[in-house]
Formats: C-alpha cells, structure tokens, sequence
C-alpha cells in the first residue's frame, strides 16, 4: 500500500502537481512493528520521495497501546521529514494534556462532529477543537464534510483543510488527476478522501 501510494505521488510529480501531498493510513499493527521507519524509509529513498509531501495518517486510538513507545516512533518519523496527523480526532483516546506531548502536525476532526454542526453546542466544540490544535501548533482537518454550510462554518473558524462527499467521493487515481485537472481553480484547499 505504501509503495502504490509512493508511486502515485511520483507520478503526480512528472504531470506536474509538486506541491500535492498524500496520505498514507498506518494501523497500530504496522507502526509496532519494530522495522517500520525503514520499511518506510527505504522505499522512499529508492523511489526519491519527499517526505514533507507525505502525511502519516494514525488512529487517535493508537496511542491507547503504548504512548511513549508510539510517540517515539512517530518522532522518528517526523525528523525523516514526514508529516503525521492524528485522524477521527476527539472519539477516540482523547486526552488533552498530552496533545501537547504529541510529535504532530496535524488533527482530523472525525466526522462525528461535523454531522452536528446544526446544533450550538456541537459547533461550539467544533470550533474549540480548531482553536486548541491551532494553538499547540496543528492544522486542523476536517472529515465528511458534505454540506456547503458545514464548509462555511469551517472556513469561519479556521479550520485549514476539509474532506468528504462535498469534495470528492472516494475515487480511482485516474480521477484523481481528472479531478485536479478540473479544480485548480478551487480557492480553499482541500483534502481528497484517497484514492480506492
């Protein structure tokens, strides 16, 4: 899987699209296991990826298993260059005070409270969750946004980047470059769901 997503990235490049990035989803069983960073590593090197257009994407549950033995890793991570992002944000194992502790760069609200936008107490948390990521100095994402008033909302707030069906459905990589080709115009950066 990584090394198909590595390749798509480098195809991407030769047509052009440089500064897109992709996102590759780790489970907890690869990132335990003890030769992951060089079986990250090494097809990245081979294949002359740029890890700063790579985002490592982990389950906020991960950090139930081992915190610091998984916040190790994701350091290691960090200093060969990719970029990490927590992803379904605030359902999981959620603990603000090591928010802070965490080797990141990015939070993914989970879809859960996008689908609640339509109630103040719900979008209060939204926002809250935006301004605290901004504030340890994470970009916020925000997953399954389908409605153009979660999208405003969003923007209001500063949320930096959105996913979902408003975007894109789930699709293959030749559309992929369709889709790039026909939104390069699009003001607000968005995220694709990835690619099937």
């Amino acid at each position: 899987m990584i090394v198909k997503a590595f390749r798509f990235l480098n195809r991407l490049r030769e047509l052009g699209y440089e500064e897109i990035c992709i996102s590759v989803n780790i489970s907890v069983i690869q990132l335990l296991d003890p030769d992951f960073v060089n079986r990250l590593l090494e097809p990245a090197g081979n294949m002359h990826i740029d890890p700063d257009h790579v985002v490592i994407e982990i389950t906020e549950s991960v950090f139930a298993s081992d915190f610091n033995h998984i916040n190790s890793i994701i350091g290691k991570l960090k200093k060969s260059g990719f970029h990490i992002a927590i992803d379904d944000f605030g359902t999981g194992y959620s603990s603000l005070a090591r928010q802070r502790e965490l080797h990141v760069d990015c939070m993914k609200i989970d879809k859960y409270f996008i689908d609640k936008l339509d109630t103040d107490l719900d979008r209060s948390i939204t926002s809250d969750i935006i301004s605290v990521a901004h504030k340890l100095g994470h970009c916020t994402v925000a997953e399954g946004v389908e409605k153009e008033t979660q999208l405003q909302y969003l923007k209001e707030h500063g949320c930096d980047k959105v996913q979902g069906f408003l975007i894109s459905r789930p699709i293959t990589e030749e559309d992929v470059v369709r889709f790039l080709e026909n939104e390069e115009k699009m003001s607000w950066n968005a995220v694709l769901m990835g690619t099937r």
